[in-house]
Formats: structure tokens, C-alpha cells, sequence
């Protein structure tokens, strides 16, 4: 399943793209950018240790490039490297994603952890009290 990043779709039309238009590795991106500007090296350690698998050059400077193009990420060259800082909008974006994403998937991630250790049954006895 092909998803379309075009700048045109998303930015000329004045609406931002989703989460799941975005995907999950650059809503990771976003996240660690929204906490520290690093450089291309260092996102790829900070994914590494976040996804526990190894995320590709091949792989991040294209996607870096194309939240570049879509206004979330600036580049900024500084001492031969590139340092990469999310902007307001990426911020914003980000924001908006992990607001729907949570939205989405609180009842599966509360079942799954919840369900296992009995937080989510006590919980809901502690409401009906």
C-alpha cells in the first residue's frame, strides 16, 4: 500500500497529514526531535534503542527529507553536520497524531496491560465506590 506524501496533497491544501499518512517511524522521528535537535547519526541510534532494530540511511535521510519538504522538520548545517529540529507545525502535527493514535488504540493497549496485572478491574471497582 503506497501512501502519498506529495507536498502538494498536504500543504497547498492546508491540511496536515495524519498518523497513519505519516507513519510511524516519522512520528518516532517527530517525538525524539520534538525532545533534542540531533543530527541524521543520531536519530539512528535514538531509533535503534526506541525500535530495537536497526533503521537504515536508506531508510531515515529520504524520510527526513520529505518532512523537510512537508514544513515539520528544518535542517540546519552547522560544523559540516546536518542538525535536524522539528518546527511549530511539526510539533503541532505530532501533537494531533499522538492525540488520535491514543484515542485509537487506549482500549487495546488497556486490555493488554491492564488486563494482565488486574489495574483496569480495580479501577473500575474504585468508580463504582
Amino acid at each position: 500500500m503506497s501512501i502519498d506524501m506529495s507536498v502538494d496533497k498536504h500543504i497547498d491544501s492546508g491540511r496536515r497529514p495524519s498518523e497513519i499518512e505519516l507513519g510511524m517511524l516519522q512520528m518516532q522521528v517527530l517525538w525524539l526531535l520534538s525532545r533534542k535537535s540531533t543530527h541524521g547519526y543520531g536519530l539512528m541510534k535514538d531509533l535503534r534503542d526506541l525500535k530495537k532494530t536497526k533503521v537504515t540511511q536508506g531508510t531515515l535521510y529520504p524520510m527526513l527529507q520529505r518532512l523537510v519538504e512537508l514544513r515539520l522538520v528544518r535542517r540546519e548545517e552547522k560544523e559540516r553536520k546536518v542538525i535536524y529540529h522539528v518546527t511549530p507545525l511539526g510539533r503541532q502535527v505530532m501533537t494531533d497524531a499522538c492525540r488520535d493514535f491514543s484515542r485509537t488504540f487506549f482500549g487495546i493497549f488497556n486490555d493488554f496491560v491492564c488486563g494482565r496485572c488486574n489495574h483496569g478491574e480495580m479501577r473500575q471497582k474504585e468508580k463504582l465506590e
